[in-house]
């Protein structure tokens, strides 16, 4: 079994950082104009078996391996002393590094990474092969120059194929007698000898050769005068430190030219990963401490971006503690960023230690560590390697085409082309025509919202890691159901459109609704999940197309424009689930879905009237009407007990936004309800901070919420309005009520406050009840069917778990979702053959009721009753309590859920 090191994940997610190349410019990205990588030094006993699960991530690299040698420095070096003992220390330095770039550039030039990515080491090569010639000690003279001009001329015609075949001693014979003698002397002879002479002019590695800083004092002067110093370096007793820079330099800008980003240079731009050069176990003694420094220098010295990540390793005795702190992975700021921090404030003032980036590797775990497993999975998914796909126009054919096209298009249509791609990026949230998502989905210059319709994991520019992820989720998961339905062609391909509130922030608004967006897009994957893993030959393989509307739904209406559009060619959309939001921009919304023919299945709506304007419209969540029978009875049994209610009186909070029928009817309801029990309503409209942008909210007369809330501390208060209005009021409360705050009893909404543990942990001196539509657990490891599937999707959901089930959006998706595949199951088992159509599963969603009932996450959902199946009768809805900030716990349950027994005073 392989060692499992401590916090090896990191180390590896690093060295995938570091070896990706971007697709612009080079690293680091994260400090624009300041191009540069560090060299990463592993320092710590143990690493052998380290070394090779890098090399083996490295070369299992997707989609292509990345270019990479290991070099073990201590063989080197015995190599150098057993065959070269003869040479001076210092020579034997120079000696071990021309083996190490030896051996890196033939690892390079392979075709092991593929053909077109070999780097052509045409400087170094030179470099090289001259220095490979010293052959005597004598002083260079005139003969040596001839001689050595001469071996470099048969170098030339062998490595060029042509100028090889008209040298060769074949061709001589071959041709002899058969052409005219001038043509004879002219190609074997004149015509080499001038190309020769024309390149040691023109050619870029001998005008390299000139130009380049190092081996100084002394003018060349000419090439055969520099070339004859590196052909007998040690009788001109050049400095060896010179010309292990001239080698690296050689070395390094052979690897510049291949990575050098022209248009017409299509190899440079494949190469989406730098080189890696490991140097293990260097050492003082090994020179291979020097061997790193000189690269260093060279880069420091040059000023140029070297495509190279050098990796070393040492013992920790063998480094340099005091001139260099090692940084630990555990650290929160990780190594590489915190040397990009120092790269920012650096300047040009970059010394040599600046590169280095030292970091510690711990010894590996113990044989039964507890955290053994969850480190070796860490480790093992953070070893796949991930690089760039190379671009398209990258390929020959590509490329052909684009010169095809620059050379056939004027420069004023180029340029109206460019504009109206920008036209294009601006109006459609700034994707190219090219990407699959781009023409459903645009930008809203109102509130710089990104709306639409996305299919392929388009995330509505939000920069919300796990949103991000969850979409790519369902775009992954929707490929699959693709698969599944042209392999298995009788499992029907069905697609329902889930439509969230806001799923891109407008600008100047909060954050916060963008979870309650991702929790239901969890819910609706976690069910697609399970549909998708069915083994029945007819069961429906589910597609999700992911809808913003906006905030408030107030691009609901274009939403569904686009959504019918959508229908014309992909016949598959039956339904649609989400609707958040009890608003007037959601009616409106239903209604223009109506027209398009597309039942709903909305989840966490709880507005009486919404189902008055559809018949295609149901709903999994209660009503507000039940939301505030259950409240009234839940307050007549405190008053009767004498507990927290005091007098019967109610102050109901209301919201002044007119386009919240959410919160204007439930505190109509919750005023004829506690009526019926004898209590005294007083209203209170406050100013709702929680309107959508740009939205009308208040009316004349209306209050800030929260000063009338301590006037009366024996009465209760009832709040039926956003969570971030009550936090408002929580705010007012613990400011002027001191210890005795009267009793609070918010709507469900507040329920979203309740599974925040940040934001609740805020008002630890407060206590307060909600109502709920959630049961009163949920756990990865239990046995529902919803997070017992998220723990597979998204498991890194599982430990807040705890407290942020209790907002039921996850929940509600999940049994949305279940209802219309509750319905298509009864379509199948009674129409055998019948198309599933938005009309036929409309009518099937009328079936979900009685022994036929869906017994969900969120509680039982049955549409029978007198409610005129549109919405669920005796609908699960819980009492919370939160006391000084902590953990929500249930004081009572109403409505069906499984096993569950509701209270006695439940209406």
């Amino acid at each position: 079994m392989e060692p499992v090191f401590t916090h090896a994940d990191r180390l590896f997610s690093l060295l995938n950082r570091l070896v990706r190349r971007p697709r612009e410019g080079e690293l680091p990205r994260e400090v624009p104009d300041r191009d540069g990588i560090p060299v990463l030094g592993l320092v710590g006993d143990r690493q052998d078996r380290l070394v090779e699960q890098i090399r083996r991530a490295l070369g299992e690299a997707q989609p292509r391996r990345v270019p990479h040698e290991i070099i073990d420095v201590d063989e080197r070096w015995d190599e150098v002393n057993r065959e070269r003992g003869d040479l001076a220390a210092d020579w034997q330095r120079s000696e071990v590094c021309r083996r190490v770039l030896v051996q890196l550039a033939q690892e390079y030039s392979s075709e092991r990474g593929g053909h077109d990515r070999r780097v052509r080491f045409r400087r170094f090569g030179l470099v090289n092969w001259l220095l490979e010639m010293t052959c005597t000690d004598e002083e260079p003279d005139s003969r040596h120059d001839q001689d050595m001009l001469s071996r470099l001329r048969d170098r030339e015609f062998q490595r060029r194929p042509v100028l090889g075949f008209l040298r060769a001693p074949g061709t001589e014979v071959a041709l002899q007698g058969k052409v005219p003698w001038w043509a004879y002397v002219f190609g074997l002879y004149v015509l080499p000898l001038m190309w020769f002479r024309a390149w040691r002019v023109l050619g870029g590695e001998y005008r390299w050769l000139l130009r380049q800083p190092y081996m100084a004092p002394g003018d060349p002067g000419t090439f055969a005068g520099f070339a004859l110093r590196l052909t007998q370096p040690r009788w001109g007793r050049e400095d060896p430190d010179q010309v292990v820079k001239l080698m690296i330099n050689a070395f390094l800008e052979d690897l510049r030219v291949a990575y050098r980003r022209r248009p017409w240079r299509r190899r440079a731009a494949r190469r989406t990963a730098y080189c890696v050069a490991f140097l293990k176990g260097v050492s003082d003694d090994n020179r291979g401490r020097e061997l790193v420094r000189s690269f260093v220098e060279v880069r420091r010295e040059t000023g140029a971006f070297d495509p190279l990540l050098i990796v070393t390793s040492c013992a920790e005795g063998e480094h340099d503690h005091e001139r260099m702190r090692v940084r630990s992975l555990a650290e929160e700021l990780s190594p590489y960023e915190a040397w990009c921090e120092r790269l920012r404030g650096a300047g040009r003032s970059r010394d040599a230690d600046f590169w280095y980036l030292p970091v510690r590797v711990p010894a590996p775990l113990p044989d039964g560590h507890p955290d053994l497993a969850a480190q070796s999975e860490c480790t093992s998914a953070a070893r796949r390697f991930t690089v760039g796909r190379p671009p398209l126009w990258a390929g020959r054919a590509a490329t052909a085409g684009v010169v095809a096209l620059v050379l056939a298009l004027v420069a004023a249509t180029v340029a109206a082309t460019v504009e109206r791609d920008d036209r294009w990026r601006f109006a459609h949230c700034g994707q190219a025509r090219s990407k699959a998502d781009a023409a459903t989905v645009t930008w809203e210059k109102g509130t710089r919202e990104c709306v639409g319709v996305a299919s392929h994991g388009f995330a509505f520019g939000s920069h919300d890691k796990r949103l991000t992820e969850t979409l790519q989720v369902i775009a992954d998961q929707n490929e699959r159901a693709e698969r599944l339905h042209r392999d298995f062609d009788k499992r029907p391909l069905v697609t329902l459109v889930h439509v969230s509130a806001m799923l891109s922030s407008p600008d100047g608004q909060s954050l916060k609704a963008l979870s309650y967006a991702r929790e239901q897009l969890q819910g609706v994957a976690s069910a697609q999940r399970r549909q998708l893993d069915g083994q029945g030959e007819t069961e429906p393989v589910l597609r999700i197309l992911s809808a913003n509307a906006g905030s408030g739904m107030r691009y609901g209406v274009r939403v569904a424009g686009m959504v019918r559009k959508l229908m014309e060619d992909d016949p598959t959309i039956v339904g649609v689930t989400g609707l958040d939001e009890s608003r007037e921009d959601t009616v409106r919304t239903i209604g223009a879905l109506t027209r398009a023919g597309l039942p709903m299945v909305a989840t966490t709506p709880s507005a009486d009237t919404l189902d008055d304007h559809s018949p295609l419209y149901h709903q999994v969540s209660p009503q507000n009407a039940r939301e505030a029978e259950v409240a009234a009875a839940y307050a007549d049994e405190l008053a009767e007990k004498g507990e927290k209610v005091k007098k019967r009186e109610v102050l109901v909070l209301y919201s002044a936004d007119r386009s919240d029928a959410y919160s204007r009817t439930l505190w109509k309801d919750v005023e004829s309800a506690f009526k019926e029990k004898g209590f005294t309503v007083t209203p209170w409209e406050f100013v709702s901070e929680a309107a959508p942008v740009g939205s009308f909210s208040g009316t004349p007369g209306a209050h800030s919420a929260g000063p009338d809330v301590c006037r009366d501390k024996k009465r209760m208060v009832f709040f039926a309005g956003r969570s971030e209005d009550f936090e408002a009021i929580l705010g007012a409360v613990d400011q002027t009520c001191g210890t005795s705050e009267p009793f609070i009893l918010g709507g469900d909404d507040v329920a979203r406050l309740g599974a925040d543990m940040k934001r609740r942990a805020y008002f630890r001196r407060l206590e307060y009840d909600f109502l709920d539509f959630t049961r009163n657990t949920a756990s990865c490891d239990g046995a529902g069917n919803l997070y017992s599937t998220m723990k597979v999707l998204f498991q890194e959901e599982c430990p807040s778990l705890v407290t942020t089930y209790l907002d039921g959006h996850a929940a509600l998706a999940f049994d949305a979702v279940g209802v219309y595949l509750k319905a298509i199951s009864y379509l199948q088992e009674s129409a055998r053959g019948m198309p599933l159509t938005p009309h036929a599963v409309w009518q099937a969603l009328g079936t979900v009721h009685g022994e036929r009932a869906l017994d969900g996450e969120s509680g039982t959902i049955d549409f029978g009753g007198e409610t005129g199946g549109h919405t669920p009768i005796d609908k699960l809805i819980s009492v919370q309590r939160v006391v000084n900030g902590g953990l929500p716990t249930q004081k009572g349950l109403c409505g069906r859920v499984g096993d569950g027994i509701q209270a006695g005073w439940c209406p």
